[in-house]
């Protein structure tokens, strides 16, 4: 096994792990999906609720058409065609007129004309943030529109019919409820794509067959397979084995505990890479007298397994088989699960 032979070509995308891994970190989504939410909605009500208040006055205006109106509807002004004509300099103008004392731009700002049901209904709405300036306003833009509505052929006569109370603070548009909504979506499409890119770009080993598409080493199984004895004695054979890998001296110990536990062998020498130019490595390696097994751990990167697996073959020593530790079973039996696999029958024993 030399490093510019170990193929990760070999391994295609696999959807099944992709989908339990992806499920294993779902607490992640979750979370970030509803902090996007809340987040997204503080800062909408903060916004909403922190801006310039407005106070609202209004009052309808009985519009008199001409009789042609009765037999020909195109003879009324619609909805959009009023809103038009109310920030149209003429009907500014006609308020200014009942009230010279008006900024044309506020006027302009502030005052809307509009059709809420009926074409003979005109609402007259005015907002400020000034309560007595909302007033003043409407009550010029009451005597400016009958004198423009009338200046119109269609018009004959214009009546208020709803006369305009005290300015009134205008609720706030919150819409919490599609602030909420915008921040979950974003939340989803982040943490998604966040765990997406994580769970693609890890490439731990996970599942012990990972070993043999990638490295071309058969692999044993895991510390906790029902059959990692026997398979260990078909593959190094019966008259014990050496242990490399680079993991930590502590980790080793415990990994040969729990091969002793499962009948195994391992009655060579400990062969720690975790630092390939250590003195005397190299003939340590070269001096080793057994088979030699090396340990995946499915927490650790695997850049330094494959330093290690690279210098085991240029010293002649290349593993005989594979064990994965620190293996996620639960993970692994639900992978297993329904396939036709030596691993399956193993995993499916625990």
């Amino acid at each position: 096994m030399k490093l510019w032979e170990m193929r990760y070509g070999d391994e295609p995308v696999n959807g099944r792990l992709f989908a339990l891994r992806f499920m294993k970190k779902i607490h992640i989504v979750i979370i970030t999906t509803l902090a996007f939410a809340a987040a997204v909605c503080a800062l909408h009500l903060i916004y909403r609720l922190g801006g310039e208040k407005l106070y609202m006055t209004e009052a309808d205006v009985y519009l008199g058409y001409i009789p042609e109106a009765g037999s020909n509807e195109l003879i009324y002004y619609n909805k959009y065609t009023w809103e038009q004509m109310s920030k149209d300099s003429a009907v500014i103008g006609e308020i200014l007129l009942a009230d010279p004392g008006l900024d044309a731009g506020v006027v302009k700002e502030s005052f809307l004309a509009t059709l809420d049901s009926d074409v003979k209904v005109l609402t007259l709405r005015v907002q400020n943030t000034d309560p007595a300036m909302s007033e003043r306003i409407m009550k010029a833009a009451l005597a400016g529109i009958d004198a423009y509505a009338c200046s119109l052929p269609e018009i004959l006569s214009t009546r208020v019919i709803g006369e305009p109370d005290a300015a009134e603070l205008v609720p706030p548009d919150v819409r919490a409820l599609r602030a909420v909504i915008l921040g979950a979506f974003l939340g989803l499409f982040v943490s998604v794509l966040y765990v997406s890119c994580r769970v693609l770009s890890d490439d731990r080993i996970i599942l012990p067959e990972t070993i043999e598409k990638r490295y071309h080493l058969p692999a044993a199984g895991t510390l906790t397979s029902a059959n990692l004895s026997e398979s260990l004695e078909d593959l190094a054979g019966d008259e014990g084995f050496a242990v490399a890998s680079t993991l930590s001296k502590e980790k080793i110990s415990a990994v040969i505990d729990e091969l002793k536990k499962a009948g195994a062998k391992p009655e060579g020498s400990i062969l720690g890479l975790d630092d390939a130019e250590g003195e005397g490595l190299i003939e340590t390696i070269k001096k080793c007298d057994k088979p030699v097994v090396y340990i995946f751990s499915s927490k650790e990167d695997v850049r330094m397994d494959e330093l290690a697996l690279s210098l085991l073959s240029k010293c002649g020593k290349e593993p005989m088989c594979a064990v994965l530790a620190d293996s996620d079973d639960g993970l692994i039996r639900a992978y297993y699960a329904g396939k036709r696999s030596r691993f399956a029958d193993d995993a499916g024993k625990k």
